[in-house]
């Protein structure tokens, strides 16, 4: 197997603290008649530490031909002139909902992306709240940890989101193609069969500890509670780049060539702590 996972008692005892500092809005008046103060986000719950960009590819050059091309977004620079307010990704219902759409002609994703990286040993934790609207039938990414050491940038882990059930996939080896290589997959149904674009997820992914720890629940049940390892004697393990490589990412990715859905999600909650330095 690729990846040892276990069960855990839905604790996180190593997970990091969420005590991030934010930007303190200004009382200007807008065009609407309502200040800044009136759209602050809400910041019990949302909060982002600096080393967190939004990755899109709205109105960028698309994936014909590969690779794609996106766009990278600083988050402090984007809340510090206000609230968020692009096609791909802006702020509702008084700052408490953050929405992040995709484009429908080449709307491959939008994701909040860290920009730091590290060793699964290196605590970085997403905890977020959402409901999703629009996923194609084949499915889309919510969650990931990726890597950006080496020479094939390819993620360690994924949380797939499809109509009917949530898809985890751990790649076995990081240097070839997705042909060449096995993935381990596991199927998690909802809850009575609960629509995700009416009962949010809540779902937490982090590393640390040399192991990547996902926990999904709705409607007050825990869906998945597991951990995920490298396999020993893989590049994951025993390329020092690929290795130190490790870094998060959360919100929608579409791998289908043809995009016939805007995909839409609605945060309403969204901390992201980390403590890779890279």
């Amino acid at each position: 197997m690729c990846a040892q996972c276990s069960s855990n008692d839905g604790s996180s005892d190593d997970a990091v603290e969420v005590t991030v500092p934010v930007v303190t809005p200004t009382d200007e008046t807008d065009d609407d008649g309502t200040t800044d103060e009136d759209n602050a986000l809400d910041t019990e719950a949302f909060s982002f530490e600096s080393n967190l960009v939004i990755e899109n590819s709205f109105n960028t050059g698309g994936c014909t031909p590969g690779p794609c091309d996106t766009d990278d977004e600083d988050l402090d620079d984007i809340f510090e002139s206000g609230q968020p307010d692009d096609e791909y990704f802006y702020s509702s219902n008084n700052g408490t909902i953050l929405n992040l759409k995709c484009q429908l002609e080449k709307g491959r994703r939008t994701e909040f992306k860290q920009s730091s990286e590290g060793p699964l040993t290196t605590p970085s934790r997403m905890e977020f709240e959402a409901v999703y609207l629009d996923i194609p039938t084949e499915g889309i990414t919510i969650a990931q940890v990726h890597n950006r050491g080496g020479s094939s940038n390819k993620p360690f882990f994924r949380l797939e989101l499809h109509n009917d059930e949530l898809e985890t996939v751990v790649r076995r080896d990081p240097e070839v193609s997705s042909s060449d290589t096995e993935f381990d997959k596991d199927f998690y149904s909802f809850v009575n069969g609960a629509n995700y674009n009416s009962e949010p997820l809540k779902i937490i992914i982090e590393k640390g500890n040399g192991v990547v720890h996902l926990i999904v629940a709705q409607g007050g049940q825990t869906l998945i509670d597991e951990t995920y390892s490298p396999e020993l004697g893989t590049n994951w393990i025993e390329d020092n780049g690929i290795a130190n490589g490790y870094y998060l990412k959360a919100g929608i990715y579409n791998p289908a060539a043809n995009h016939t859905e805007a995909i839409e999600l609605q945060y309403s909650m969204f901390h992201f702590t980390s403590e890779d330095e890279n």
